[in-house]
């Protein structure tokens, strides 16, 4: 007799239900997606014991057909396609049917719903893949899912559940991308009889400060949609006030789906790194929108990856309004969280617990715009006092109770850039020609950047390039106000690709060349220095969006001494 068998059904579900449902946490996923697709603005989540004995979900959608209960949870009995090209046409959270037949394969399952159509609602009851017969039901219109003892029937599944607390962490991890994605949508979320959230129907910056206790002031929201369609973008970045041990709070949607997608993760994370503290990372939200056929929903069981045509484009365009929002914060301002919590609380006051007070004093944060207009910063600050260097780096000025410190190598950068830009915008861009010219030695991947739209992007700012040999190309001319050709001409070519680079992204770059870091200036320097960077447009951050200028009010140093 030969070794091999076909499996029983009872056994192939409860593999099949393994692939989608891991923990409660996967249960009330598939829940949320459903309530979502069925047009709900009010879905209601209620778990017991993080999920263990029982998790609920009500929503006043669309609800269910009573013919259609007949054979829903039935493996690959769904209503969102038909054929196998829709496939590539997704417009709904759900579409494969495997969702309520997994659950059921693991739980026992009551199912409740009523059209608007219907006088009455209709119930069927699951269990060990045994079904009830319809009935007739009280109820409002929507749908309510009951799931009980989550894995009663894989015990070993069952015993390799963490603790409470451990899956409520899960779920709600789980609930607060969609509550983010909808926030049109009501949500609620209670634990143990306990409410959790409560969300009302808001903005999406709104339900982000509901979810997170954020300040809406510290969030930058910036969109960008192509005249095609092809490609929407919508992203909400946290200034330098938000910042996390790890990068729990970081979200990105593919059309309102949230997945992971490490390309998009690195390049935001990185753009932050050099406004961050190492060890730090930020808070952002991005929202992708493109057409449904541009993507590939079905290549996890969860569908918690996609594959994305153009993807290194869409990554090239998130980068640069990264970029650009982050060149619009205001001046980081220093000051105490007493003061933050307390505003009149004069310097005299007593501080209780000095240990606490040193540890939690200094808390860095962006004015408020009450205070941004409290008094004129720019006029304030070209009036200031120069009063000395620190570290050959920063320029300190004192002016109005306030001590400004400028990193001058991200003051220029900016002044250059504005010059720059200016420049281009009037039709040529100032070049000096080098005495001797510079030889750069290229890695491959820089020559091949070279040699593929490099050196006629390098000429249109000013860069006059020549090969030299395989792995070196000579600088004989560079834009005026660049100091170093080989950082900046290094840093545009360190990119995959510069053909579709504008002036401006390619003077960006370029600045990083500008640099005066470590230089001693005199009094007359710096004076003029500081003069020129309160005159440009955006005079707060250099081009790439390090701050330039940090303020720190008298108030805050006195509190430094108790006085």
């Amino acid at each position: 007799m030969g070794n091999i068998h076909i499996l029983s059904e009872d056994v192939i579900s409860r593999i099949a239900a393994g692939e989608v449902i891991e923990r409660p946490a996967s249960v009330v996923k598939e829940l949320l997606e459903n309530s979502i697709d069925a047009k709900a603005d009010r879905i209601e989540v209620s778990v017991k014991q993080a999920g263990k004995t029982f998790i609920g979900v009500r929503d006043n959608g669309m609800g269910i057909e009573k013919d259609d209960l007949a054979i829903i949870a039935q493996r690959h009995s769904t209503s969102k396609i038909k054929r196998f090209d829709d496939l590539f046409r997704i417009f709904s959270m759900g579409f494969r049917g495997e969702a309520l037949y997994s659950i059921a394969s693991v739980s026992e399952m009551y199912l409740r719903s009523r059209t608007t159509g219907s006088e009455t609602g209709w119930e069927i009851h699951i269990k060990n893949n045994v079904r009830s017969n319809v009935k007739p039901v009280a109820m409002q219109y929507g749908t309510e899912i009951e799931v009980y003892n989550l894995f009663y029937n894989v015990p070993a599944r069952r015993k390799f559940l963490k603790s409470e607390n451990f899956e409520m962490r899960k779920i709600v991890d789980t609930f607060i991308p969609y509550a983010i994605c909808f926030p049109s949508i009501e949500f609620i979320l209670s634990h143990n009889k306990k409410f959790v959230f409560q969300l009302s129907k808001k903005n999406r910056k709104e339900r982000l400060c509901e979810l997170f206790n954020f300040e809406e002031k510290f969030l930058y929201q910036i969109s960008k949609r192509f005249i095609d369609n092809s490609l929407s973008i919508e992203m909400i970045l946290g200034d330098i006030n938000i910042q996390r041990a790890k990068k729990d709070i970081q979200f990105i949607f593919i059309n309102q789906r949230p997945v992971q997608h490490s390309g998009i993760s690195f390049v935001v994370n990185s753009i932050y790194r050099s406004l961050f503290p190492p060890e730090t990372f930020p808070f952002f939200v991005i929202l992708i929108e493109v057409p449904p056929y541009d993507i590939d929903v079905n290549i996890h069981p969860t569908k918690s990856q996609v594959r994305i045509k153009n993807e290194q484009s869409i990554i090239n365009v998130i980068k640069t309004m990264c970029e650009e929002i982050l060149e619009s914060t205001q001046p980081k301002q220093i000051y105490s969280i007493q003061q933050r919590e307390h505003p009149d609380m004069k310097t005299s006051d007593s501080v209780p617990d000095k240990q606490q007070f040193f540890q939690d004093s200094i808390f860095v944060s962006q004015p408020s715009e009450q205070t941004m207009f409290e008094y004129d910063f720019q006029e304030n600050l070209l009036h200031a006092k120069f009063i000395g260097t620190l570290f050959d780096v920063y320029l300190l000025f004192e002016s109005a109770q306030r001590l400004y410190i400028i990193d001058q190598h991200a003051a220029h950068e900016r002044i250059t850039f504005e010059n720059l830009v200016a420049q281009a915008l009037d039709g040529k861009i100032k070049t000096e020609q080098l005495l001797v010219p510079v030889n750069i030695v290229l890695t491959s991947q820089e020559m091949m950047v070279w040699e593929t739209g490099g050196e006629n992007k390098l000429a249109e700012i000013g860069f006059q390039t020549m090969k030299w040999d395989n792995k070196t190309i000579a600088v004989y001319s560079k834009p005026a106000g660049i100091k170093d050709p080989l950082i900046a001409v290094k840093n545009i070519l360190a990119e995959s690709s510069i053909t579709n680079f504008d002036i401006e992204t390619l003077l960006k770059k370029a600045c990083r060349g500008s640099t005066m870091a470590g230089q001693q200036l005199t009094e007359k320097e710096a004076y003029e220095l500081k003069n020129l960077l309160v005159k440009c447009r955006q005079p707060l951050t250099c081009p790439h969006g390090r701050p330039t200028i940090v303020e720190i009010e008298k108030r805050f140093i006195e509190k430094q001494f108790l006085r």
